[in-house]
């Protein structure tokens, strides 16, 4: 299993050296969907109510209050969903998301450039990647589809994430997809990397049946979602249970070493 992931993680490396050197701006974006309470501010302009087909440019900033879902597509196709109570911007000549807080999917084709998602003083390098970013407490990123960097504030390479796999609190730990899958965000289906996503969601089925569960993020999670019998709850925005088995630890430093099951 440890082979295939990490011949996995060799394979999107370098699917990742190819869009780098493709990499071209990510330009404006188009407001695509509102659900309730969503802002939209304009460089020097009064704050206002988000609309259908709204052009958020790198200057303007776009923010959910409670309860409610954005959803954002760019001209190289990159689709960003923020969660309830978020404040988002992005650089579109750096190819740059910054997460400011709440939560942030991102859902990004391959060959077509990469990204950079950053919040908290972490950053999770993307290319042909679905994922999530949060930030309520300890920043979080999720990898759904694909393969993200994950680096820290000097940019130093601290590990690598697959499908199934989350970096939170310092830690390399596992959650589950399916619960993921029932949230807001994940309503719609992947507009990339879906595919990938529920294929990624069988393979973890194994591990469910062996009580190896993790839960999802508890205030994305859909009104009375009950969670699996045995997983045992932390409180927080991110409740994560951690694994029986030690967390994995990151690759020595500019190496791409998976950290897959």
């Amino acid at each position: 299993m440890k082979t295939t992931a990490t011949l996995t993680a060799i394979a999107l490396a370098c699917g990742w050296l190819t869009g780098v050197a493709q990499a071209k701006p990510l330009g404006q974006a188009t407001v695509t969907e509102t659900n309730n309470d969503v802002r939209y501010q304009a460089a020097n302009s009064a704050e206002r109510a988000a609309k259908l087909k709204d052009v958020v440019r790198g200057a303007d900033m776009l923010r959910t209050g409670r309860k409610s879902q954005a959803e954002i597509e760019f001209e190289d196709t990159t689709v960003t969903r923020l969660g309830s109570n978020s404040l988002f911007t992005f650089d579109p000549d750096k190819r740059e998301f910054d997460l400011r807080e709440g939560v942030l999917l991102f859902d990004m084709q391959k060959g077509i450039g990469g990204g950079t998602i950053r919040t908290g003083g972490i950053t999770a390098a993307i290319e042909g990647t679905a994922g999530m970013a949060i930030r309520r407490g300890p920043p979080q990123v999720i990898c759904l589809a694909g393969l993200i960097r994950i680096l820290d504030a000097q940019g130093k390479q601290l590990g690598l994430l697959l499908p199934g796999d989350t970096f939170v609190g310092g830690k390399f730990l596992q959650i589950s997809l399916r619960g993921l899958s029932k949230g807001k965000l994940l309503q719609r289906k992947l507009r990339h990397n879906q595919t990938e996503f529920e294929t990624a969601m069988t393979r973890q089925e194994a591990d469910i049946q062996a009580g190896k569960l993790l839960n999802a993020i508890e205030d994305e999670m859909p009104p009375g979602l009950t969670p699996p019998s045995g997983q045992q709850f932390k409180s927080g925005v991110e409740q994560l249970q951690q694994n029986k088995t030690p967390p994995r630890q990151p690759p020595p430093s500019g190496g791409f070493k998976s950290i897959g099951k």
